[in-house]
């Protein structure tokens, strides 16, 4: 659909990367959709700024509305006074009053590598106001990612400084500390999704797969939209074989997730597997068939996945 333009406000999104009202207008702006769903600017003037591919989503809990306030302040006046318009979201598309959050659903755009830097910067000092939470934001060029942040809250705050302990703990093996850490972090704030998501992948590893399936279920429970636990639930359901249930959260994994993250990739192998038990022949060959065409070396984490994708392919 030639004109489609991939964000909540085309003309403003265009106007606020410095393409001029007049291109705009005049239809010498053309949009194209791609094969990732991003869209592609041609025919620009050779006088605006290059425009770049640009994807982001989160979700930032502030917890109170005496904070959820300071931030819209915090917002304000650092667009009013040094950001200006350079900035690709306005407020009204991020803030959720009711619950006190940011949310933004994943947003595919395009704009200037000014605007990227600007609402990356803007982005992190809100995110200091959080208890939990992240935005991720990549920049993606012919598949490839150029740039991308995790921005999070890095903050004294238990609930912060205790879930960021217990991620750090688990990756380097300590699991009783870190367990502890992430309930501490549950404990101070019970909306934590990203704590949960942790506490249950530590539980998946150490085997005990009902607390597992609980923290990743509660996860989902409070941020749907997060990729993570809907793989890491699939995964319980697949070692359950509950082969239907554990298929829906890999569908749900791939959603949320992006064609440029290892983790879409192996929920896609995850898919085949599924369809695989339930006899789905025909549907588990396409996803494999679809995982085999990725590029992969070995260095690559998914590569070891290529062996058993092959086998299972050749015998459906």
């Amino acid at each position: 659909m030639r004109g489609t333009f991939y964000a909540n406000s085309p003309f403003y999104l265009l106007k606020s990367a410095g393409f001029p009202a007049n291109l705009i207008k005049s239809n010498c702006v053309t949009l194209y959709p791609t094969a990732f769903g991003y869209a592609r600017i041609s025919r620009m003037s050779m006088q605006t700024p290059a425009a770049q591919k640009m994807i982001f989503r989160g979700r930032l809990e502030f917890g109170s509305q005496r904070t959820f306030e300071k931030v819209l302040q915090h917002w304000k006046s650092r667009t009013e006074n040094y950001f200006k318009s350079d900035i690709l979201f306005r407020p009204e598309e991020l803030f959720d009053a009711e619950h006190h959050v940011l949310d933004l659903p994943q947003q595919v755009l395009m704009s200037t590598e000014k605007h990227w830097l600007n609402t990356t910067a803007l982005l992190r000092e809100i995110a200091q106001y959080a208890l939990a939470g992240n935005v991720e934001a990549w920049k993606v060029l012919n598949g490839k990612v150029l740039d991308e942040h995790l921005i999070e809250p890095n903050t004294e705050k238990t609930a912060v400084s205790e879930y960021l302990r217990g991620r750090q703990l688990l990756e380097q093996g300590i699991m009783t500390e870190a367990s502890q850490a992430l309930t501490n972090a549950i404990e101070k704030f019970g909306k934590n999704a990203l704590a949960y998501e942790r506490r249950g992948y530590m539980n998946y590893k150490l085997k005990n797969f009902n607390d597992a399936h609980y923290d990743f279920s509660k996860s989902i429970d409070l941020n749907p939209r997060s990729p993570e636990p809907h793989y890491g639930r699939g995964r319980v359901r697949m070692l359950r074989n509950e082969w239907e249930s554990a298929l829906s959260d890999m569908d749900m994994s791939i959603k949320h997730s992006l064609a440029v993250q290892s983790l879409h990739w192996i929920s896609r192998f995850r898919r085949g597997e599924c369809l695989y038990h339930l006899k789905r022949f025909d549907l588990a060959a396409v996803e494999f068939r679809f995982f085999l065409q990725r590029k992969m070396e070995e260095s690559d984490p998914l590569f070891q996945y290529r062996a058993k994708a092959e086998f299972m392919m050749k015998s459906v």
